[in-house]
């Protein structure tokens, strides 16, 4: 269990399914955690949208490019409701 030997940091890579459940027990045990996320990359520069994720951007950015943004990112800013 997490609770008994906390890591500092949680990486992750795999199915959306995975790293969504993954960031779920992170965030309640409040470790860090970062997911590299795969996607179908079109151009590969960030101008097709074809790689774009829902992400929780206080500035009001409601979407990252997996291409030119991640592919890892912060699990928090991901937004794994709208995956």
């Amino acid at each position: 269990a997490l609770e008994d030997d906390k890591p500092d940091r949680i990486l992750a890579c795999g199915p959306k399914g995975m790293l969504k459940a993954v960031a779920k027990l992170a965030t309640a045990a409040g470790v860090a955690c970062e997911v590299s996320l795969e996607s179908h990359m079109g151009c590969g520069i960030g101008v097709c949208n074809g790689c774009v994720v829902p992400v929780l951007d206080p500035s009001g950015k409601p979407y990252a490019h997996v291409c030119t943004d991640g592919p890892v990112f912060d699990s928090k800013y991901i937004d794994w409701e709208a995956v």
